[in-house]
């Protein structure tokens, strides 16, 4: 991952676009759970740096991905602290932009697929 600022033309407004931004070479993308902690711990002030060290690392540890890309996450962590548009530039870092954020909350990924569940989000990634 190269620290840059988002492009938030690219953002994801599909699971189609998210595959596609997933399998481009867009590198300001988070793609691991290492990419994030890069980030937060960058030199450039981002909404990361607001989080406390607990709900970072317990929202890291949540993170699952696949395929290139952003699988499922507990969000529950982020809330003490970020309101709700500040979670959804969280989501942003990851090439998501909100409409396609708002359509996966609430789910998380098991089984290959994506099933209800509260504080979660799943991109279908893990299918």
């Amino acid at each position: 991952m190269t620290i840059t600022e988002i492009n938030k033309s690219q953002l994801a407004k599909s699971a189609e676009e998210f595959r596609e931004l997933a399998n481009s070479s867009a590198e300001w993308v988070v793609r691991s759970a290492e990419d994030l902690t890069q980030l937060r711990s960058s030199d450039q002030k981002t909404i990361l740096s607001r989080i406390p060290r607990t709900e970072f690392d317990s929202f890291v540890s949540s993170l699952k991905f696949s395929n290139g890309a952003l699988a499922s996450a507990c969000y529950k962590p982020l809330m003490s602290t970020l309101t709700l548009s500040e979670i959804f530039e969280v989501f942003e870092y990851f090439g998501m932009d909100r409409e396609y954020t708002v359509r996966t909350l609430e789910y998380e990924c098991t089984g290959g697929g994506c099933k209800f569940d509260f504080w979660s989000l799943c991109t279908g990634s893990c299918k």
